[in-house]
């Protein structure tokens, strides 16, 4: 787990100056020129922040990015968080809460912000420099191998002690069904014990259809 100075300025603003003049609309025709090379769409945007380029937003980190022109040759950029967050029961339930990501994943979500906006201030600098950057490619992660990061454990002991109130659920990503599960009590006790055989059994999912299975 990072340490608690690398948590708390990991999303700080990144800047950095050209040799040369610019204004945002010629750094956006440049990205433009090689949006290939991001992860996410852009356009450019004016409001309360300023005039300009903004990125949209990451969906599993929740940020997104803003790219600002000043004092004529220096780059800005900086992560806007824009997290929508859930609670039942004054319980947070949503894909980063605590229960969702466990309470390393959920501290070590600023590094992995901070690691997204040095990609794309690393990748706006070369391109607005003139160098070569290579397109995006999307890694082959948990989805794609048919793999999850869930414990089966976890959802083991969640669904034998806060099965009534879907925590098990809630914990595989299945928000729809786990609000369900509190208005039913677990639909009246029976899901509960059609999960708990499921999940023992190595046939419970998440939200993703990935089997969360005993290692």
């Amino acid at each position: 787990m990072a340490d608690i100075k690398s948590i708390a300025t990991a999303t700080a603003p990144r800047e950095f100056e050209l040799s040369y003049s610019t204004t945002i609309e010629e750094v956006y025709e440049k990205l433009s020129a090689r949006a290939s090379a991001f992860k996410m769409p852009f356009k450019i945007k004016e409001g309360i922040p300023g005039k300009r380029i903004s990125f949209e937003k990451e969906p599993n980190l929740d940020v997104t990015i803003w790219v600002f022109v000043k004092d004529d040759n220096k780059i800005k950029v900086m992560a806007n968080i824009q997290e929508n967050k859930t609670t039942v029961n004054g319980m947070r339930v949503d894909k980063n809460s605590v229960m969702q990501k466990g309470i390393k994943g959920v501290a070590n979500l600023p590094i992995e912000r901070g690691e997204y906006l040095d990609e794309v201030t690393e990748k706006v600098k070369k391109i607005l420099n003139g160098e070569q950057v290579e397109d995006y490619v999307a890694p082959v992660g948990a989805n794609g191998s048919g793999q999850t990061e869930k414990n089966w454990l976890v959802a083991l002991l969640l669904c034998l002690f806060l099965g009534g109130i879907g925590a098990h659920r809630f914990y595989a990503g299945k928000v729809g069904s786990g609000i369900l599960y509190i208005l039913t009590v677990g639909i009246f006790g029976i899901g509960v014990l059609v999960d708990l055989i499921k999940i023992i059994t190595g046939k419970f999912t998440d939200k993703d259809g990935n089997p969360i299975q005993k290692k």
